[in-house]
């Protein structure tokens, strides 16, 4: 995960084109579920074939099975967030259900020679998260760098009439907005341009924190990326296997942030300040196709070689987002809600390779090794009509700035499985995701499960836990280059797979 972020004031959008490379990173970024066969073994399965979680890395899967399956894995996922924040610490647990695969696979032909086709849904993504922030005697506002992004713009142009809209017409921020018509900002004396936040104090010409504040923060995001897809595979011999998908993915992603800020002490505050709350909400859908090649070779026996590659999925996007501010003082209160905000635009997402080896021991078991290599760099944003809207950020993904540094990321996945009276298997698998940007940890995952196999049905546990990283993060802006926020992220996910052969 990315070791510095700031939470609120940066990373959702405040005007209409708010999107940049780190949404194109959140729809390019894949974190592959499969069945809980695949899963316990690491996902290292571009190799093996013949389980319906390894399509998705290599199409050319479809083509090893012997036999037509159907299948189904319902999934709970659970995420781990521990928060310290200026020493003070919050816990977030959030457990969410769902499917992780559901297809069918079929073989059509026997001898030297057989075609195999699949049809089915792979999630390859989750966006489960709920992450919370607690901070008591704070002497910094959320409201004191809105004020400064607001200097500059008349306070006429904040405020809307009957025929003027402020949110669509004017260049500021809608936060700015949102501050003025709560009254938590204030021209300074004399000026028409220049603010002082509800929270603060003017002593001369020294403007200070009034006084002690509580602040609460909390983030919940859901959702999943989805490749609902086509396959056709080809097997010669019994040596050589080749596969196509045709891929469809859709993609759902729902983030709500709160921040509230209340004054220990409203008689500290010249503006008689006592609370405000602030709301975001986006919902990001997008539909995209990518296509998928992939072989598989037994130069000799029990030895296998597997290769795959992904097109880059081209997907269209929509942001929807609104947001509200409620503002308490000792004298009354005051709400207003901005009008929904929409943003379309397009994601063309990297290629991937992928390379595995794997050897079988009889029926006795297997170990399996993966590679894939997915260059950040060549992301690529887009709208349509307008070649130049993503120009600074396409610059910036391919050669860096100060904000994204991408990277080519090396991925290894590795697994392996013992196989119990020809009936019971017990797997284990390991997998290391090398970061997309220089920023962010690699990610460390640890799996297993287990799995049982009968004439005409199978059924399979697994499980697969991300070992903690560690981001750093402010709450807002305070000028101060230290970083007072730690979180650390987990994810445990649990799965059954079941089936039917025949």
């Amino acid at each position: 995960m990315k070791k510095y972020l700031v939470l609120i004031a940066l990373v959702v959008p405040i005007a209409l084109s708010g999107q940049n490379a780190w949404d194109a990173l959140r729809f390019s970024h894949l974190n592959y579920q499969g069945t809980a066969r695949s899963m316990a073994l690491g996902n290292a399965v571009t190799a093996l074939g013949g389980d319906f979680g390894s399509i998705m890395l290599n199409p050319a899967a479809s083509a090893v099975y012997p036999y037509s399956e159907i299948t189904i894995t319902p999934s709970l996922t659970t995420q781990f967030s521990e928060v310290s924040y200026n020493h003070q610490a919050t816990n977030d647990r959030y457990t969410r259900g769902g499917i992780s695969n559901i297809g069918y696979v079929g073989t059509l032909g026997t001898g030297p020679f057989s075609l195999s086709f699949a049809a089915g849904y792979n999630k390859v993504q989750d966006f489960t998260l709920r992450t919370s922030v607690r901070l008591d005697n704070a002497k910094a506002s959320w409201l004191t760098p809105v004020a400064t992004m607001t200097d500059g713009i008349k306070y006429t142009d904040l405020e809307t009439t009957d025929d003027y809209n402020p949110y669509y017409e004017s260049n500021a921020p809608w936060r700015s907005i949102l501050a003025w018509n709560t009254y938590l900002l204030d021209p300074l004396p004399g000026t028409n341009n220049q603010y002082i936040a509800a929270t603060e104090n003017l002593n001369g010409e020294e403007i200070s924190v009034g006084g002690l504040l509580d602040q609460r923060f909390i983030k919940e995001s859901k959702g999943n990326m989805g490749e609902y897809f086509l396959n056709m595979g080809a097997n010669i011999n019994n040596r050589f296997f080749a596969g196509y998908s045709l891929v469809f993915r859709n993609i759902y992603y729902r983030t709500y942030e709160k921040f509230t800020e209340t004054s220990q002490n409203p008689k500290d505050f010249d503006t008689g300040f006592s609370s405000f709350s602030h709301l975001y909400d986006q919902i990001s859908t997008g539909i995209g196709f990518n296509m998928k090649l992939g072989i598989i070779a037994i130069p000799f026996k029990n030895f296998r070689l597997g290769a795959s590659v992904t097109s880059p999925t081209w997907t269209t996007l929509t942001d929807e987002w609104q947001e509200q501010m409620t503002a308490n003082f000792v004298e009354g209160s005051e709400s207003t809600r901005s009008p929904v905000g929409s943003y379309s635009y397009n994601v063309r997402t990297p290629w991937r390779f992928n390379a595995g080896v794997a050897y079988t021991f009889g029926k006795f078991g297997l170990i399996s090794i993966d590679y894939e290599g997915v260059d950040y760099r060549t992301m690529k944003m887009g709208k349509r009509y307008d070649r130049w809207a993503f120009e600074k950020d396409n610059e910036a993904i391919r050669n860096g700035s100060d904000v994204f540094r991408f990277r080519c990321a090396h991925n290894f996945r590795a697994g392996a499985e013992i196989r119990i009276a020809q009936i019971i298997a017990i797997r284990g698998g390991y997998s290391f995701y090398g970061s997309p940007e220089r920023s962010f940890e690699p990610t460390h995952m640890a799996s297993g499960g287990l799995g049982f196999r009968a004439n005409k049905c199978f059924a399979d546990a697994g499980f697969s836990y991300r070992l903690g990283e560690t981001e750093g993060f402010s709450l807002y802006d305070t000028g101060d280059k230290q970083i007072p926020g730690l979180n650390t992220l987990s994810r445990l996910r649990i799965v059954l797979t079941f089936g039917v052969r025949f």
